[in-house]
């Protein structure tokens, strides 16, 4: 198994990944966007094949960056420059800009459901919304009118 990719980017291995090579109901996300428009997918970054999606992420004082696998269903998560502890509720930033990713929904785990946009123009109807809170993998895919979960999938 290679370790880095063909411009030296470090491969990150993903358990969910033996899975998608064998379902064809995978959805990988390419673009997923901040408020103001910037892709938060990212080269620097990959899970496999596929570039992952990264985030800035504040904790009390301290500041590092979030990368989440772009596989939906796949709960692989890598934390860069900080510590981060099961329970913790993080403010999760665009890398770019640094604006705060908007709460979506109030997650069952007391945590906030941030948005990430599938389309550069903010759009509560197509977002990817995923749980600030560390250790919780409950995230959702709204299209339009329809609300998507990894259950939807997997039937």
């Amino acid at each position: 198994m290679r370790i880095f990719n063909d411009n030296g980017m470090m491969i990150l291995p993903s358990s969910f990944m033996p899975e998608l090579r064998e379902s064809n109901k995978a959805l990988v996300m390419k673009a997923c966007y901040c408020p103001r428009g910037h892709n938060l997918v990212n080269d620097k970054v990959m899970f496999g094949e596929f570039e992952g999606i990264l985030m800035r992420v504040r904790k009390g004082m301290h500041e590092g960056l979030l990368a989440v696998s772009p596989v939906y269903g796949d709960k692989s998560r890598i934390s860069l420059g900080m510590r981060l502890d099961k329970g913790d509720v993080l403010i999760l930033v665009c890398p770019e800009c640094g604006v705060p990713m908007p709460i979506y929904d109030q997650c069952t785990c007391g945590g906030d459901i941030r948005a990430l946009f599938t389309r550069p123009v903010p759009d509560f109807d197509n977002c990817v919304g995923i749980c600030n809170r560390v250790g919780c993998h409950t995230a959702e895919l709204r299209n339009g009118d329809k609300l998507l979960t990894y259950a939807n999938l997997e039937s």
